[in-house]
């Protein structure tokens, strides 16, 4: 138990022995800057201030105001600025949703998306209840082969990776067998037997062009189903984006079929019912109808690119699903027994849209012409995967490839859903916002009166902002901006979380 600091010099030692697990009597100096921080005035506050962060390893430093005007006079109602802060500037959460460049800001992403999907499947959040007994699907849809590459034969299994009894080679004298059981944190896994068999531009292109490949196949299963403009049915998703052990993205969607009534469009309705003989209802399309669907359309679809410029009789590449990758299940919302509820489904869809290029070995930043040196070691997959993005995207009409170089062509969102599957990110963030929201006051020092919802008077708010830079200013200040989000969360309600 530490006892109450007489100081804030003596708060910040006693922070730093907590941090370091060192005794009093062995730290000298203050290499992190944490005593320097905490000996300065209105450490309380700047604690306050950092905590709103949420342990954010990146922040993004703000500097301005904010002003509320009274539109008829011209008034100052209220002004909020960050002079009247510690530091002088608003440290703002980077928002990222990569778990490997912030934990906590990729952990609210992940909890947001959670809420997102399971609000289709289960209902709230603006969505009706009623939505837990519309067909649903949990679709996965990978690429197909660009070469032979390590693997394990999934998780969860033990068996040879690719044994061979002949042990064939291939026309540039590599193996294309391998009796190793790689375990999930063998570095050898999707990676190529042979670098210069495996197709990487293929590989690339497809990446670039997946989004394209999942629209037409939504299209398709729409009209497989009837469900075109003109009936009364929509398929309506969830989907994200992941990166497998090779490189290449494949996709995990929840798919739900919804009723659709013209007079309301923006409404989730339940499919429509026939009546059978016996006077039962009988839904006009079933989870199983939605199932068959979806596996044919993506059997079925498929585009070809565009010919390369610089690929002298060229013909386009042919972007297809991989069908050995196909899968499709039913989910059996709030069925007794059910092997695939909404929490699994939810849960396993916002686990992934926290992940990057990380999985397949890269974690790189935008890529340029100054730094597309760095990856010239042709020995490297993933370096090679880069080098094909640069090298096609040297044309005009191809030069999106480099601008997306370090995700390996991938040019979309890792999280996309239709309009009206259920509620928005952004709607959830500002469902958060009024407990995280800075208070302000009249310029005058009294409180600010904010207009009822029936004053017609009105206001403007006027924002000017500045940006000074990323990160925070210190290792010390990291630390205690750390200690001091987790303090804020434990001071939370029991059961409470601050994500919901």
């Amino acid at each position: 138990m530490i006892t109450a600091p007489k100081n804030q010099h003596e708060t910040a030692r006693l922070l730093l022995k907590q941090l370091s697990g060192l005794p009093l009597t062995q730290m000298t100096g203050d290499p992190d800057g944490l005593i320097a921080r905490a000996s300065k005035p209105g450490f309380g506050n700047w604690l306050t201030h950092v905590a709103k962060t949420r342990g954010c390893t990146s922040p993004v430093r703000l500097r301005g105001e904010v002003l509320t005007v009274q539109a008829s006079t011209g008034r100052v109602v209220s002004r909020f600025t960050t002079d009247d802060l510690p530091d002088r500037v608003l440290y703002k959460p980077c928002g990222t949703r990569l778990a490997s460049r912030c934990p906590s800001c990729a952990e609210v992403y992940r909890w947001d998306t959670y809420q997102l999907i399971r609000a289709g499947l289960a209902g709230g959040k603006g969505v009706p209840e009623s939505v837990a007994t519309h067909p649903a699907v949990f679709v996965t849809l990978t690429a197909p082969s660009f070469g032979a590459v390590h693997g394990n034969g999934g998780k969860g299994t033990v068996k040879p990776c690719r044994p061979r009894r002949a042990k064939p080679v291939c026309e540039h004298g590599k193996p294309l067998w391998c009796n190793a059981i790689h375990s999930e944190d063998d570095w050898r896994l999707g990676q190529p037997l042979c670098l210069d068999c495996y197709d990487h531009e293929h590989h690339v292109v497809w990446n670039h062009l997946v989004g394209k490949l999942w629209s037409r196949t939504m299209l398709r299963a729409r009209r497989i189903m009837g469900a075109t403009a003109d009936g009364g049915l929509r398929v309506r998703y969830a989907k994200v984006a992941e990166y497998q052990r090779r490189g290449v993205v494949h996709l995990h969607a929840l798919v739900r079929l919804d009723g659709f009534d013209p007079d309301n469009p923006d409404t989730i309705e339940p499919p429509p019912l026939i009546f059978s003989q016996d006077n039962a209802p009988v839904p006009v399309m079933s989870a199983f109808d939605l199932k068959w669907a979806v596996e044919e359309a993506a059997r079925m679809t498929a585009l070809v690119s565009d010919p390369h410029p610089d690929r002298e009789g060229h013909t386009g590449w042919q972007i297809g699903w991989g069908q050995k990758g196909l899968k499709v299940d039913v989910v059996r919302t709030g069925l007794p027994g059910g092997e695939l509820t909404e929490q699994h489904v939810a849960g396993y869809l916002a686990k992934y849209a926290t992940k990057g290029t990380e999985t397949a070995g890269v974690n790189a930043a935008r890529i340029n012409a100054e730094t597309i040196a760095a990856y010239a070691d042709r020995s490297k997959h993933t370096n090679r995967l880069i080098q094909a993005c640069w090298e096609l995207g040297e044309p005009l009409e191809w030069e999106s490839l480099q601008h997306w170089a370090h995700r390996l062509g991938f040019p979309g969102h890792f999280s996309t859903k239709s309009r009206r599957y259920s509620t928005t990110l952004t709607a959830l963030r500002q469902a958060r916002m009024p407990q995280n929201r800075i208070k302000v006051s009249a310029i005058d020092g009294n409180a600010a009166v904010l207009a009822d919802e029936h004053d017609d008077e009105t206001t403007l708010v006027i924002n000017r902002w500045q940006h000074v830079g990323n990160g925070w200013r210190s290792t010390g200040d990291a630390a205690l901006a750390a200690m001091a989000a987790d303090a804020a969360r434990q001071r939370q309600p029991h059961g409470l979380n601050q994500h919901q």
